[in-house]
């Protein structure tokens, strides 16, 4: 591996928008998306290694968050919880905080096989038809007087289980139209994700204007001043429903709420609305049971994959700025007792961990 070990010379601000090899950000994640989306794995997993070497992890996850949603989502159904098992170890080894900056984790040897092993499994999963973004017309579609030919709901039984005396009343409708969409005699995918997308430009709106619309405090794994989003209501109503759904759907319902939370902004609900979609597929569509995480051919590769990242991390080393000399890393104990500590750390969170049919 010391053939590639990121040593570069420059402060984690200076990658702010840009790569390792100075990419622009945001065209990477274009690339990192476009390649799993072929089925190219190496080329995936370099445009991935940009994203790492130059701290920009959150965002790398981000983009698996997104290609999951749209692409896969109930083409391999349990990718959710095999995804929030991994996320688990990579949160688990950053808030050890053995490290005086997250960047240095680009040359832990467990951070690099962990995003390999992802990208390989979600570029080899089935994909579906990719979802397309329901679009809301502002002007006219926040009045509810102009929109009878919106609601369907029968009657208002079925917000009823989910909301709060100290919810937003403003709200009641859309989310009743929501939940009879998810659960009603004819559940309606496309109708549903009508109303999610309805909720989260209400908010928007509202936070334009200034005005308060905020729901009761949710205890979620979410800074506190999040705690009060509206889009907390639309994920209590998707965990009540998937409940009567049996624990199959259950269990991946909660997965895909954890990946939702994971760093959680309100500007998250607009970057992971395909989570969202994939979540109310759950409930609307007939989602296969029968599918392994990782086929025949994934688990054959798998493993040549992973033993060989460092041969991609050692290309991108070549766009380096390296000091005058090519010195080891100082403080050597202190990096050998955080790989001891790692080493651990994915033996307790079950790194070798490949949910199974049932799981």
């Amino acid at each position: 591996m010391s053939d590639s070990l990121i040593n570069d010379i420059r402060k984690p601000t200076e990658f702010r928008g840009f790569s390792f090899s100075n990419y622009k950000k945001t065209e990477v994640k274009e690339q990192f998306i476009s390649n799993m989306m072929k089925g190219k794995i190496e080329p995936a997993c370099h445009w991935c290694a940009e994203l790492v070497c130059s701290g920009h992890f959150e965002d790398a996850w981000e983009a698996i968050f997104y290609f999951v949603g749209k692409y896969i989502h109930i083409g391999n159904p349990k990718i959710a919880i095999y995804l929030d098992k991994r996320l688990a170890v990579f949160r688990n080894i950053v808030e050890q905080g053995h490290f005086t900056s997250v960047i240095q984790l680009r040359n832990n040897p467990t951070i690099r096989r962990l995003f390999a092993e992802v990208i390989t499994i979600i570029t080899q999963s089935v994909k579906r038809t990719s979802f397309e973004p329901v679009k809301i017309n502002r002007t006219e579609e926040f009045d509810m007087t102009q929109m009878t030919d919106r609601l369907k709901a029968p009657n208002t039984l079925y917000a009823e289980p989910i909301l709060h005396p100290e919810d937003p009343k403003e709200i009641f409708i859309a989310i009743n139209e929501f939940a009879y969409h998810i659960i009603g005699d004819k559940p309606n995918m496309l109708n549903a994700c009508y109303w999610i997308e309805w909720i989260i430009e209400f908010d928007i709106l509202c936070r334009g204007r200034k005005e308060s619309c905020l729901c009761k405090r949710r205890k979620l794994s979410v800074e506190p001043k999040y705690q009060r989003d509206i889009i907390w209501i639309v994920w209590d109503a998707l965990i009540y429903y998937s409940e009567q759904k049996g624990q199959f759907i259950e269990k991946i319902m909660a997965s895909i709420r954890e990946l939702f939370t994971h760093n959680y902004t309100s500007g998250a609900c607009k970057r992971r609305k395909y989570l969202l979609y994939f979540a109310v597929e759950l409930l609307t569509e007939i989602v296969p049971t029968n599918v392994e995480i990782m086929n025949a051919h994934c688990k054959e590769i798998l493993p040549t994959i992973t033993d060989k990242i460092d041969l991609v991390y050692k290309q991108v080393k070549q766009n380096e700025h390296s000091p005058n000399t090519d010195y080891l890393f100082n403080n050597v104990d202190m990096e050998n007792n955080m790989d001891r500590t790692i080493a651990k750390m994915d033996m307790m969170n079950g790194m070798d961990f490949i949910p199974r049919n049932g799981a």
